[in-house]
Parts: C-alpha cells; structure tokens; sequence
C-alpha cells in the first residue's frame, strides 16, 4: 500500500457505517461502507434536482468484484432509516483500494 492508500484506510474505519452487502460472492452479509449523496451533474430539463448516491466499499471487503444489480441495505446513522440500494455503475478505485458503487434505490 502507499501512504495514500494507508490515509484512505483510517478515513474509512472512521467514517464507514456497516452495510449488508448481497452479491460479489456475498450473501447478506455485514461489511462496511461510506455512503456519498451529491448532487448530480447538471443537465437541461424539468426536475434538474437529480442527487448521484454511492458506497466507498473496501476492495478487500469483497469476495469477488462487484456487479450491477448487487444489493446494500444502509441504516442512517443520524435519522435511523433503512434503505435498500442496488448497485448501477462501478468504479475501481485501485489508488485507494476500494469500489466506488453507484446505486438507486431497490
């Protein structure tokens, strides 16, 4: 690992929240990830409040590499909600050792 990689480690024990994860040779199992709500690009049209939603989830976390359709269900730490989510895009993060998943709602 490089001193990045090691500082992006320490930012996620400490920011992560647990997630059940289904799917990547995982099956409703405990792991943990940092969930990310921004607003997404902008774009033309009516309704242009679109947010982009995704986890930073460990590559080391998953058995295998992560597919589209993969289910995370996350409980807010600050409201208390369940939502469940399914996985629409991936990302390799390879400089920090991690999945960036971007998601909608399942």
């Amino acid at each position: 690992m490089t001193e990045f990689s090691d500082a992006a480690a320490d930012l996620h024990s400490a920011f992560a929240d647990p997630i059940i994860y289904t799917g990547a040779g995982l099956d409703g199992a405990t792991i943990t990830g940092t969930k990310y709500d921004v607003a997404a690009e902008a774009f033309q049209g009516a309704g242009s409040t679109a947010r982009r939603v995704w986890f930073e989830i460990q590559q080391s976390d998953l058995p295998q590499a992560p597919a589209k359709r993969n289910g995370i269900r996350h409980t807010d730490p600050m409201t208390g909600i369940t939502s469940d989510w399914s996985v629409i895009d991936i990302a390799r993060r390879d400089d920090i050792g991690a999945f960036d998943l971007t998601v909608e709602k399942a």
